[in-house]
């Protein structure tokens, strides 16, 4: 049993939690599209547009998620080290880790542990870690025997106090991890908004490639309402058809085209897009995929791209995970816990069977 079993809040809550059968009656407050009608009737469309995206809606843009599952699987693979310092300086390893390092008592593994720690200071800023802590030594000191990532919902700060299931929770049995960024869903609402309006366009034009088609009366012909709302809808079937190419167009209607196909536009907006979101969370728009402008006297390679990123981009989010995990409130004084990154930058080791050359 996991620490948030013991709390009331561990995965078997969360399961009855979200289990379909409570899914019936829907609150207006439940994220959703019918939800987001109700917002915008309730406090406006302007203000509705200046809350937030939930994760949900963020997490479905693809720079997004490229951005994040880059991040998580480069550090959550990595093991955690406990380290102390020795009289001439130098850094070694500890004789004996601190086993809740790398094992967890729960359902949550070590790895999943990370992964979505990461998670959570990505897109909010912020992650919590409830622990369980042993009898005191001689020195007054309570070690650590297990921690356990606390759910982002389960738990807020009120008047300086952070509460889970809104159970006051003291100091020591909490890790707090709060990187110097307040969360892409906060910072970044404004670009992830016009990410999804881009991604709308985008699929709206590959349905119906021409910008604008007027069906234009040319006869003397007087259609009723109900007449030319059939004409409408009959040819914006027929351009979503895969064979919507080949038309006909009935006598005294003229097809009118307004507008450029320009697909270009859509490319350059989605490519910032990546660019824009890469300059939140502190990724180089080539490890999403995008392109940025090079001035020709520079060149990069592969390598010195994953090099860049290993040494400038993930340390953003790394160094505040190691720091907080080094206080004296998680490890010994004098002992500060660092990720393991000896497989980034060395080859894996063969695990075939041996053979000679």
């Amino acid at each position: 049993m996991g620490i948030l079993d013991r709390l009331g809040i561990g995965r078997d809550r969360f399961r009855g939690i979200a289990s379909t059968f409570n899914l019936g009656v829907r609150s207006p407050w439940a994220d959703g599209s019918l939800s987001a009608i109700i917002w915008s009737d309730l406090i406006g469309q302007d203000v509705f547009e200046a809350l937030p995206l939930t994760r949900e809606q963020a997490i479905s843009i693809p720079a997004v998620s490229k951005a994040r599952n880059l991040l998580v699987s480069t550090i959550a693979p990595w093991p955690l080290r406990a380290f102390r310092r020795n009289d001439d300086g130098t850094d070694e390893e500890t004789t004996r880790q601190h086993p809740w390092l790398y094992r967890t008592n729960g359902t949550e593994s070590p790895y999943d542990r990370m992964a979505w720690t990461v998670d959570d200071v990505i897109f909010y800023g912020a992650s919590l870690w409830v622990v369980e802590r042993g009898a005191a030594d001689k020195d007054g000191r309570r070690p650590i025997l297990a921690a356990e990532r606390c759910p982002i919902d389960k738990w807020t700060v009120t008047d300086g106090h952070i509460l889970v299931d809104e159970q006051d929770i003291p100091d020591e049995e909490i890790i707090l991890f709060n990187p110097p960024f307040e969360g892409l869903l906060r910072l970044g609402n404004r670009t992830l908004r016009g990410a999804i309006d881009t991604e709308n366009a985008w699929t709206g034009r590959m349905r119906n490639p021409i910008p604008l088609v007027e069906l234009k009366v040319t006869d003397d012909s007087n259609l009723t309402q109900e007449e030319v709302e059939a004409y409408v809808k009959a040819w914006a079937a027929a351009r979503r058809d895969p064979n919507g190419a080949v038309n006909f167009t009935p006598p005294g209607i003229e097809l009118v085209v307004h507008g450029d196909i320009k697909p270009e536009l859509f490319q350059e907006a989605r490519n910032g897009i990546r660019t824009d979101v890469g300059s939140y969370v502190n990724i180089r728009a080539s490890m999403l995929d995008g392109t940025i402008g090079i001035d020709s006297l520079t060149y990069t390679t592969k390598d010195g791209e994953k090099n860049l990123f290993y040494e400038l981009d993930v340390p953003f989010w790394s160094d505040p995970i190691e720091g907080a995990l080094s206080q004296d409130n998680c490890v010994p004084r004098g002992q500060r816990v660092r990720f393991d990154k000896y497989a980034a930058y060395n080859l894996p080791v063969s695990t075939g069977v041996p053979t000679e050359d």
